[in-house]
């Protein structure tokens, strides 16, 4: 998990700051001020692909992140049952400029998708057998 270093464009066409990931070779991000507001608990920041076309784009929604339950990392749930956490120690870091990345570390897969909702279907869907 790092800064994004290009410009990103957002949704509505305007530059916006957003967190890089790169989990398992793909490009994803999550944009600064959702962030923030998903380490106060407050939300659940989107996950986004990313892509590239002379700059930097959001595209469609991956998943989403929000705060543990312990209050002390950050989970990232993707919307094909991966799931990833990152400490808040240094994520904090990472946002007060005091170290360049964050190290980002696989959960084990679920059996169920946490947010059915975000594929359009009000039961739970079962991501593995």
């Amino acid at each position: 998990m790092q800064k994004a270093k290009a410009v990103t464009i957002d949704e509505e066409g305007l530059p916006t700051e957003i967190i890089e990931l790169v989990l398992d070779g793909r490009r994803f991000g999550i944009v600064l001020d959702d962030l923030k507001h998903a380490i106060r608990g407050k939300i659940s920041a989107r996950t986004f692909q990313l892509r590239i076309n002379w700059k930097q784009y959001v595209s469609s929604t991956a998943g989403l992140a929000y705060l543990s339950y312990s209050g002390k990392a950050l989970n990232i749930e993707l919307m094909d049952g991966n799931r990833y956490t990152v400490s808040l120690d240094s994520l904090k870091s990472l946002l007060c400029r005091r170290s360049s990345y964050a190290p980002v570390a696989r959960l084990p897969m679920s059996s169920a998708i946490k947010y059915p909702s975000m594929l359009g279907d009000t039961q739970r869907v079962l991501a593995t057998c």
